[in-house]
């Protein structure tokens, strides 16, 4: 998880590490497959193959073919990294989101630091087109990723020891700033609504009249050092102008025919009429400029009804067992909180981008399948404990 922040070109170094771990873990044993994480691969292959059929109608069929065999690759990832969580959750859980924490924070550095032009040709590296990308190639996807930490850190603000959430607030003040200057409005829409999830089921859960007192706190101190921030970044001309362009819908690359929305609508029209899809790529390379910028869109497109309703499926299900699983009061509760409150936010932005092979996707997926994998073994021992 240290170096799934560092995606300058793919395969990234974490594509190639994630082989060794297909295939290592199970080997060694520390793996644990439940129904959830079982279902949802079988859903994933189908699709998979879904879309491979469909690869026959692409316009390059041997790119097409690779993006499939791609997606394949990351969904047995999740698989294997779903089955390492479940066979010991809480300890694998905190250690994983650990790890992707700091690979954010040295990548949203990495970000500031081009930004501001720290340090010689760190502009060039580390922003595009003024915006800050850290070690991603796209701002937007770099924003993206932030996500997930962010939910984590603010989650321990909430709920860890003081001296824990000091800390905790400290890490997450560069990740919201280089959140911000990545200009990214996916991104803040879906760490906000990730972070509206995530402070929603933190208080219908907690019993404790402490624990509300210290939602509202962290809740009203977090707004006004944001809004302070938010503040001193905006006297920066440079900063203020790409921000109110960025905030608003209707960029000429948002509007028109030609736009992001109108290739949407054209989308939507090739869907209904192509049951089987039109291969991956085509809507690109024949119908459109670029590719939909919906995910559930190009899923529909790439693998056809079948395909595109089994991504609905496995997104819709995998939230649903999350946010059952995190009403319930175990050790878990916690980790469940964080995982489909990022894992919501993520499926929210994927309205708005092509979001396929982005690796925390995946992660998140896979904390979701492993956590609820491992909830009757936590739950009997619990009880048995208790009795």
């Amino acid at each position: 998880m240290g170096t799934s922040a560092i995606v300058f070109s793919e395969p990234a170094v974490a594509d190639i590490l994630m082989a060794a771990v297909i295939v290592g873990l199970p080997l060694l044993g520390v793996t644990r497959f439940g129904h959830a994480a079982i279902l949802n691969l079988m859903l994933w292959l189908v699709l998979v193959a879904c879309g491979i059929a469909a690869c026959s109608m692409s316009t390059t069929m041997n790119t097409a073919i690779i993006h499939q065999v791609v997606t394949l690759y990351l969904a047995l990832g999740a698989f294997v990294l779903a089955g390492y969580i479940a066979a010991d959750a809480e300890p694998r859980f905190h250690l994983v989101m650990r790890f992707y924490t700091l690979a954010c924070l040295i990548a949203a550095l990495t970000g500031l630091a081009g930004y501001f032009n720290v340090l010689p040709a760190a502009y060039e590296l580390f922003t595009n087109h003024g915006r800050a990308r850290g070690t991603f190639k796209d701002p937007n996807v770099f924003g993206a990723a932030l996500a997930p930490a962010i939910v984590y850190t603010v989650w321990i603000v909430l709920r860890a020891p003081m001296r824990q959430a000091a800390i905790a607030a400290a890490v997450s003040l560069p990740l919201m700033l280089a959140l911000l200057l990545s200009f990214s409005r996916g991104a803040w829409i879906s760490v906000a609504f990730s972070l509206l999830i995530a402070v929603w089921l933190s208080a219908v859960t907690t019993r404790r009249k402490r624990d509300h007192v210290r939602l509202v706190a962290v809740g009203t101190v977090g707004t006004l050092v944001l809004a302070l921030a938010l503040a001193s970044t905006l006297r920066h001309e440079s900063i203020s102008n790409l921000l109110s362009e960025r905030a608003s819908f209707d960029q000429s690359y948002d509007s028109g025919p030609e736009g992001r929305f109108g290739g949407q609508a054209k989308a939507m029209n090739l869907i209904l009429e192509n049951p089987f899809g039109i291969g991956t790529h085509t809507f690109r390379d024949s119908h459109h400029e670029e590719e939909p910028h919906n995910v559930y869109l190009s899923q529909f497109l790439n693998a056809g009804w079948l395909g595109g309703t089994l991504y609905l499926i496995s997104i819709l299900g995998t939230l649903a067992a999350g946010l059952y699983a995190a009403r319930r009061r175990t050790a878990l509760q916690g980790p469940l909180i964080v995982a489909t409150a990022a894992f919501a936010g993520v499926a929210l932005e994927g309205l708005v981008i092509d979001s396929d092979h982005w690796r925390h996707f995946f992660l998140q997926m896979a904390l979701i399948w492993g956590l609820v994998d491992a909830m009757p073994l936590v739950a009997s021992t619990e009880q048995r404990q208790h009795d």
